[in-house]
């Protein structure tokens, strides 16, 4: 993913993130942040789900034995790989789909990461909150990255998982239908 240069903030000697606007608006953004947790949560147990399926119909110990200290992405990549593979022996018309979940569950996860490590502190009446520290290789300068996050794209995060919850139901239902 490229990056436009005012996706960073330089850092310019000291970091001085008083949480000034943060006190303002944290009534906002806190019972959304929980709920975009807990149903990311949700979405991951989802996840969790197709994979500990795939590895055993009868019980989902096998799948939680493997997935036991995956992160999320490898999950994701986990989960996909193993689908992928069923599509090959069908005629594929169920990779759209698997390619679209898979898209979709990577930006949920980048997403999801942004909140959690975000610099709540950092947090700018435009909704730009610093999620990531960036030494730059060629001259040494520490960044931040940015990302808006503000309580609509939350909440429209929120929509998105439970959209996908349902999609990934769908999927499974279909995917070993030869």
């Amino acid at each position: 993913m490229a990056h436009n240069k005012n996706d960073y903030d330089e850092l310019e000697q000291y970091d001085y993130s008083d949480g000034e606007y943060l006190e303002k608006v944290v009534d906002k953004y806190s019972p959304l942040v929980g709920l975009f947790l807990v149903n990311f949560s949700i979405l991951e147990q989802d996840l969790n789900l197709a994979i500990a399926d795939f590895m055993h119909d009868d019980c989902h110990e096998t799948g939680f034995v493997i997935i036991e200290k995956l992160t999320t992405s490898n999950k994701i990549e986990l989960f996909y790989k193993m689908y992928v593979r069923l599509e090959s022996f069908k005629d594929k018309k169920n990779k759209e789909v698997l390619d679209k979940i898979k898209k979709q569950l990577e930006t949920l996860n980048s997403f999801r990461n942004n909140i959690v490590h975000a610099n709540w502190q950092s947090l700018t009446k435009g909704g730009f909150v610093r999620t990531k520290i960036v030494v730059d290789n060629q001259e040494g300068y520490v960044k931040f990255k940015k990302v808006k996050i503000t309580p609509k794209i939350i909440r429209q995060k929120i929509k998105e998982i439970e959209k996908l919850i349902n999609q990934i139901d769908k999927y499974k239902e279909n995917a070993f239908q030869f």
